[in-house]
């Protein structure tokens, strides 16, 4: 039985799954952090961890391919590091290509729009007649506004202007030190600097409770995000030239698990293109690397 593996890998998570020709899952394997911008060797051993455990019970010959979509792929030589790590590995033909890439061949199923992603990071990728466009995803400190990460960050420099301003602490400020177990300000400041993007992102539910309750800051810094997501999808937008109605599909726990975010989201973007639709599905971005075989393999594509 011939199966494709399609690897999704971020900074936080790796997940390999195995497809056969029609589109059934058969086995899948999980790590942690898959990009190695953050972390070159807990990467690619994180990478190659995912790949291994999927091929735990199948026969490594019937792969006829592994696409690789990975968070800071695009970044220097990066593709190049990870195929060669890979290709040593596994006896088998390997496509690294950026995660945004992976996943949006999953949601749109090979068909042509534009893919938002809202998690940790934040990025929008799309394609029209095979030309392809991006904006965003340049990382923490480059980017990723809309991002969890930056979500947080707001929230938290808020306390710090507080601070400052020589103000009392905000609802939401005491609440997010109580969270993170700081009991002054220099707790908070070293939790940032001693944190990685996924811990800070964490802090996110506290905010999102905080809008639901009418903290206007909340809100405001939701909007905020919103805002900065519909920038990025436009940017796509117009770069691809698109005159006809749109599928943008909408993927990350910030834009897909916090109903406002999306509300939002919706709202401006509706201001920017008159015509589209959206596509909020929940599947594994990993299904991309069936629908990449489907085109360039001769897998027999279905809907699933």
């Amino acid at each position: 039985m011939k199966y494709v593996i399609g690897v999704d890998g971020g900074g936080t998570k790796t997940e390999a799954i195995a497809y056969t020709e029609d589109g059934k899952q058969i086995s899948s394997g999980y790590s942690g952090c898959g990009n190695i911008v953050v972390n070159e060797e807990k990467g690619l051993k994180n990478i190659e961890i995912s790949i291994l455990q999927c091929l735990e019970n199948l026969n490594v010959n019937n792969c006829i391919h592994i696409y690789a979509g990975l968070a800071g792929a695009e970044v220097g030589n990066n593709k190049e590091i990870i195929e060669n790590y890979l290709k040593s590995r596994f006896p088998t033909s390997i496509t690294v290509l950026n995660d945004a890439d992976l996943a949006f061949n999953a949601v749109l199923k090979g068909e042509d729009g534009i893919l938002t992603i809202s998690g940790t990071g934040s990025i929008s990728f799309g394609v029209l007649s095979n030309k392809h466009a991006r904006a965003g995803g340049w990382g923490n400190i480059l980017g990723d506004e809309g991002s969890g990460y930056n979500i947080a960050l707001q929230a938290l420099k808020k306390i710090v202007s507080e601070k400052d301003d020589g103000l009392e602490s905000s609802a939401l400020s005491k609440e997010i030190l109580k969270t993170i177990n700081a009991a002054t300000i220099f707790d908070m400041v070293k939790f940032v600097y001693n944190s990685n993007k996924a811990d800070i992102a964490a802090i996110v539910p506290i905010i999102v409770k905080a809008a639901q309750n009418n903290d206007e800051y909340a809100i405001n810094i939701l909007k905020e995000a919103s805002k900065d997501l519909v920038k990025i999808t436009v940017k796509v937008y117009k770069l691809l030239g698109f005159s006809f109605k749109v599928k943008i599909a909408i993927k990350g726990s910030i834009l897909t698990k916090i109903p406002m975010m999306k509300e939002f989201y919706i709202r401006y973007l509706s201001d920017e293109i008159s015509d589209f639709e959206i596509i909020d599905e929940y599947g594994s971005p990993t299904k991309g690397g069936y629908y990449l075989a489907c085109k360039n393999q001769n897998f027999k594509s279905v809907s699933a």
